[in-house]
């Protein structure tokens, strides 16, 4: 269920956040919050400012796009690329079905303005945007499953679509759901309220704790104690910002023993408390 301030969104649609350490930014492509909506005609961003690209692929129906000072309408299968450093505004039109993703990392700012540069407009129609289509739901996917996403998998994913949106592109492959580093992250993600050890996490893939660890590290570049964090902080987030559930009993779903410790970490891992964290709109 989705919060109150998310007029126009329908029953259906889902978001994610994803959040990342500081020196990743600098390595890779990221996206910080992305989903899947329904939206009727009540569904209206109107925003001045907020620090991140944002990429738009319209599965059906219909949406209305003011930015740089034009209007303009994305239907079925095109895809809108946005800075949204710049004032934007966007709505259904009357209904809408998308994909959505705030991105950055790396060099993305350059390589969008150049893309919508020399393409000549922030709008891009199909046939061109069937490829990079195909990355973008397959991202959504990962988390929508709950697979593992490592970080070099998640840029190359962004990166390859924004690719794509320009002549010539190639595609590779995604990670096996079946190794033991995949079967830790869905224990993880089905048990953050949980005894989440290395201890535990090694003998539930039958591992010693030194090989789970270097196996982490290598396809995820985390150790498993900082994939369990990054996981419990974003649970987090979307108990913040889907339901009125008291600080304390979400600190307790995330597997934190009191309020205090919970927002300790969190402000600490996202740099705001959780109660502004809540307060804050989406973007």
């Amino acid at each position: 269920m989705l919060r109150q301030n998310e007029a126009g969104v329908l029953s259906g649609s889902e978001f994610f956040f994803n959040t990342i350490d500081s020196h990743i930014s600098n390595l890779f492509y990221y996206t910080s919050l992305c989903g899947h909506y329904y939206c009727d005609d009540q569904y209206i961003i109107d925003r001045q400012y907020y620090d991140s690209l944002l990429l738009i692929l319209v599965e059906k129906g219909s949406m209305q796009f003011s930015y740089h000072e034009k209007e303009f309408s994305a239907g079925e299968g095109d895809m809108v690329l946005i800075d949204c450093a710049d004032p934007q505004r966007y709505t259904a039109d009357p209904y809408a079905e998308f994909y959505w993703m705030h991105f950055a990392g790396a060099n993305s700012l350059e390589l969008c303005s150049h893309l919508t540069r020399v393409h000549g407009s922030p709008l891009f129609h199909m046939p061109n945007t069937k490829n990079a289509a195909i990355q973008i739901r397959a991202l959504l996917r990962q988390f929508t499953t709950e697979q593992i996403i490592s970080d070099a998998e998640q840029s190359r994913l962004i990166y390859s679509a924004l690719c794509y949106l320009m002549p010539g592109n190639r595609d590779t492959g995604s990670l096996s759901e079946h190794t033991p580093t995949q079967q830790a992250v869905q224990y993880i993600h089905n048990h953050l309220s949980g005894d989440l050890s290395l201890k535990r996490l090694a003998a539930e893939v039958h591992l010693s704790p030194s090989h789970l660890i270097r196996l982490f590290r290598a396809e995820l570049h985390y150790s498993p104690h900082e994939y369990v964090i990054r996981c419990r902080m974003d649970r987090a987030k979307y108990l913040l910002k889907t339901t009125d559930l008291p600080i304390k009993a979400i600190a307790a779903e995330v597997g934190y023993g009191t309020e205090t410790s919970f927002t300790g970490a969190f402000t600490e891992k996202i740099g705001i408390s959780p109660r502004k964290f809540r307060d804050m709109p989406l973007g």
